[in-house]
């Protein structure tokens, strides 16, 4: 006679531990419900993502038009040259890097979207 010889004649218990057992045991199948249903409560129907490319595209948009006015300032000599001169300098050495992650970010976006859309159909 075993220790869980108990067990045999009761099939209630056996059921129960397999039921506890079964939910201690984690898929890979899962674990990717698990983060596709946290995604979508944070991000429900790519809001986030839209609120972000807009947000980024106005700071964007905020950036050119600085750039272009202190351009017209240092043009047309509207204020102290040298001082609009550096301005301009330090504005036009971020234009590469900010324009890059300016359209990182918003093709990222759009990646989404699209494969969004296109596994939905």
């Amino acid at each position: 006679m075993g220790i869980f010889s108990f067990l045999s004649g009761n099939s209630s218990v056996v059921d129960a531990v397999a039921d506890i057992a079964t939910e201690w045991i984690q898929t890979d199948m899962e674990s990717a419900e698990a983060r596709t249903v946290m995604i979508k409560a944070l991000d429900k129907n790519g809001k986030m993502r839209r609120d972000l490319s807009n947000r980024v595209t106005s700071l964007y948009t905020l950036y050119i038009l600085v750039a272009l006015f202190l351009l017209v300032c240092e043009s047309f000599g509207l204020a102290d040259l040298k001082s609009i001169a550096i301005a301009t300098e330090k504005v036009t050495e971020l234009f590469f890097p900010i324009t890059t992650l300016f359209g990182v970010i918003v093709s990222a976006s759009f990646g989404v979207n699209y494969a969004n859309t296109k596994q939905n159909k």
